[in-house]
C-alpha cells in the first residue's frame, strides 16, 4: 500500500504543470535593450514617451516582463493626424511660419501635423490633463494648455495673434465653441479648419446616420463660423470615421 501511494504521488507530481516564471525587468533596462539608440531611457519614460503594452508608463523603475511590447508614442500614428493632413491637402491653408491655436489637443494629432506644416508656435488646448504626448510637450514650439477650458483662454494665456484654428472638440457643438475664439486676438485673415461632429451638432444620444441629419450638422457648423466674422470656403468628409464608427467632417474657414 505505501508503495502504491508513492508511486500515486509521483504520478501527480508528474502530471501537475509547473508555474511558468515570468522574467521581469526595470523599464529603463528594457528601453534600453529594445532601443539601443536612445541615450536618455529614463528622460524618455519620465517624459511619458514610453508605451508598454498600449499604455503610457512614466516610472523607469516600474517593472515589465521580457518581450512585453514597448514602443515610444512620438512613433504612433495618432488619428487626428490623418484628418488634418486630409484638410491641409484639400484646402488652400499654409501653415508655414505661422502662430496656431489647436482647440480640444488631447494627444496632439493635429498638433503634430501643425508642425510638420512649417507652424513656429501652437498653443495646445484640451480640457483634459496629462494626454498630451511627451515629445510634444518637449517641444519648445509647443505651448501646452492642459486642464484649460476653451472659455478660460485670454490674450494673456495667448498672448500672440493666432493665424490658424483647429478645432476637435467633443460634446460641445461649434455654435458654442466658435464664438469663443475671440476671447484671443485674432489675425485678418486667419484660417479655420475644425472637425464637425454631427452627433454633438445635433445633440443627439445616438450616433447619426440618416444622410439628412447629417447635413443639417453641417449646416449648423457653416452657420456657427458665418455667424461671426468667417467664411466657410469648403467641407469635406473625413477620411478617418471617429469613435464608433462616427461619420465626420473636415471644414474650412476664412476670418472676413
Amino acid at each position: 500500500m505505501r508503495r502504491l501511494a508513492l508511486d500515486q504521488a509521483t504520478e501527480r507530481r508528474r502530471t501537475v504543470p509547473r508555474k511558468r516564471h515570468v522574467k521581469l525587468r526595470a523599464l529603463a533596462d528594457e528601453l534600453a535593450r529594445v532601443h539601443p539608440e536612445i541615450t536618455d531611457p529614463v528622460e524618455r519614460i519620465v517624459a511619458g514617451d514610453v508605451l508598454v503594452d498600449g499604455a503610457v508608463r512614466t516610472n523607469p523603475r516600474s517593472l515589465v516582463r521580457l518581450g512585453a511590447s514597448i514602443v515610444l508614442a512620438s512613433d504612433v500614428r495618432l488619428r487626428g493626424e490623418a484628418k488634418l493632413e486630409a484638410a491641409l491637402s484639400a484646402f488652400p491653408v499654409d501653415v508655414r511660419g505661422r502662430i496656431a491655436l489647436d482647440v480640444g489637443a488631447a494627444a496632439g494629432g493635429f498638433t503634430r501635423v501643425l508642425l510638420r506644416a512649417g507652424a513656429d508656435r501652437v498653443y495646445a488646448v484640451d480640457a483634459g490633463h496629462g494626454q498630451l504626448l511627451g515629445s510634444l510637450r518637449q517641444d519648445a514650439r509647443v505651448v501646452n494648455l492642459e486642464a484649460m477650458n476653451l472659455g478660460e483662454l485670454d490674450r494673456t494665456l495667448v498672448p500672440d495673434a493666432v493665424d490658424v484654428v483647429t478645432i476637435d472638440v467633443s460634446y460641445l457643438p461649434l455654435r458654442k465653441a466658435v464664438p469663443q475664439l475671440d476671447r484671443v486676438a485674432i489675425s485678418p485673415r486667419a484660417d479655420a479648419i475644425a472637425l464637425v461632429k454631427p452627433q454633438f451638432e445635433l445633440g443627439f444620444a445616438r450616433l447619426p446616420t440618416r444622410r439628412a441629419d447629417l447635413d443639417r450638422a453641417v449646416r449648423r457648423a457653416r452657420d456657427a463660423f458665418e455667424a461671426g466674422a468667417w467664411r466657410v470656403t469648403g467641407v469635406i468628409a473625413s477620411p478617418v470615421r471617429g469613435a464608433h464608427g462616427a461619420v465626420e467632417f473636415l471644414l474650412q474657414a476664412t476670418r472676413c
